[in-house]
C-alpha cells in the first residue's frame, strides 16, 4: 500500500504569490477544499460557477484553472460544461488547466476523447500507480510508485484526446491521471484536495 498523500496539483511553472488560480465549480462537495488547499500554499484563488458565462471572466488572467469534480455524468442531459470559448480563454492567458474527477472527464470529452460508464466504479481510498517515467504531475523517475488517494467516480476515461498520455492508473487499471504538457492540460480522476497536504513544490 502506498502512503496517503496528495497528488500533484499544478505544474512547476504555475507560479506563486499573487498569481491567480481560478476554480470552476461543478458541484463537488470538495470544491471548498480545493480553494482552501490553494490558499494554504499562499496562492490567490477565486471560485466561480463552472457554467459562468465567459464574459464574467473578462479581465482575469489566471496562471492556472482547476475544473472541480461534481455529482454529474458527462452523458446526462443538461450536464454542466465550461462556457463556449473557455479553452481559448485559458490558452490566451497561458494558463495550466487541471480537471479533477468530473472536471477531467469534461476536459477529455470536450477535446474528442471518450468517457463511458465505468466497469470499475471506484469509491473511497484506493492506490494509484505512476506509469510514466517522466511527467509534469509526478516528476522524474517515479514509475511504479504508489500513493493512496480518494476516488469517487462512476464514469471512466477510455480513449484519450490526441496529444494526451496516461501517467497513472488505479490498481484496478482505470485511468487515474493524464496530461498534455505542450498544451498545459492535466487531469486527475481522484480528489487530491481530500488529502491533508498538497504538494507545494508544484506551485513554486
Amino acid at each position: 500500500m502506498g502512503s496517503t498523500a496528495a497528488a500533484s496539483v499544478l505544474p512547476v511553472s504555475a507560479g506563486t504569490g499573487q498569481n491567480l488560480v481560478l476554480i470552476l465549480d461543478y458541484g463537488s462537495q470538495y470544491t471548498h477544499l480545493i480553494t482552501r488547499r490553494v490558499r494554504q500554499l499562499g496562492v490567490l484563488s477565486l471560485c466561480v460557477s463552472g457554467t459562468a458565462p465567459l464574459a464574467s471572466l473578462e479581465g482575469l488572467r489566471p496562471r492556472a484553472v482547476i475544473l472541480s469534480g461534481g455529482p454529474h455524468s458527462v452523458h446526462a442531459p443538461g450536464a454542466p460544461a465550461f462556457p463556449e470559448g473557455f479553452l481559448d480563454f485559458a490558452a490566451a492567458a497561458g494558463a495550466h488547466v487541471l480537471g479533477v474527477c468530473y472536471g477531467m472527464q469534461l476536459l477529455v470529452q470536450s477535446l474528442g476523447g471518450a468517457v463511458v460508464p465505468g466497469e470499475r466504479q471506484e469509491y473511497g481510498k484506493m492506490d494509484v500507480q505512476v506509469t510514466a517515467a517522466s511527467s509534469a504531475l509526478y516528476g522524474e523517475a517515479e514509475t511504479g510508485k504508489r500513493q493512496t488517494v480518494w476516488m469517487s467516480h462512476g464514469d471512466e476515461v477510455v480513449t484519450l484526446p490526441q496529444g494526451f498520455e496516461v501517467v497513472a492508473r488505479s490498481v484496478q487499471g482505470a485511468v487515474a491521471a493524464i496530461e498534455y504538457r505542450e498544451k498545459r492540460f492535466y487531469g486527475l480522476q481522484y480528489h487530491p484536495e481530500v488529502a491533508t497536504v498538497m504538494c507545494a513544490y508544484l506551485l513554486v
